[in-house]
């Protein structure tokens, strides 16, 4: 499913949904793959909060912050593979979808970049240095 681009304007982002090959696989009707698409731009103006895993999730202090959220929640980790933060991701209702890892603490801060998130909690002083004022630093 492509992701709304910020700032982009709503009738772009349904054509560019609209024509994207794997929403026409997964939603082959158009009536149907219109709603998906309409659905999914409207939250392209929810807060977005994402949390990194290890050191932070796996956190009780991480781990309760993520359950409070009231926002679309992600797992952003410089982990290679998420199949061991999947667990975690289906306890807290985050569907798989949401959780990446992307190899490096480089690709994980284009990633947050990418997805538009507001606040990312982190347990890297680093990664929240250069995120600015959407990074949280979480200390057990």
């Amino acid at each position: 499913m492509p992701y709304p681009k910020p700032k982009e304007k709503k009738s772009e982002y349904i054509d560019r949904c609209m024509s994207d090959s794997e929403m026409k696989s997964k939603h082959p009707g158009i009536g149907e793959r219109l709603a998906v698409c309409n659905t999914f731009f409207t939250t392209q103006d929810a807060i977005r909060v994402s949390f990194d895993y290890d050191g932070t999730l796996t956190t009780d202090k991480g781990f309760n912050k993520a359950k409070e959220q009231t926002g679309i929640v992600y797992i952003i980790s410089a982990r290679r593979s998420k199949e061991n933060m999947l667990a975690k991701a289906k306890e807290l209702g985050i569907p798989d979808s949401r959780v990446y890892a992307t190899g490096s603490n480089q690709a994980k801060l284009n990633k947050i970049k990418e997805l538009g998130i507001n606040t990312h909690y982190d347990n890297n002083p680093d990664v929240i240095k250069k995120l600015g004022k959407i990074g949280k630093l979480i200390t057990v």
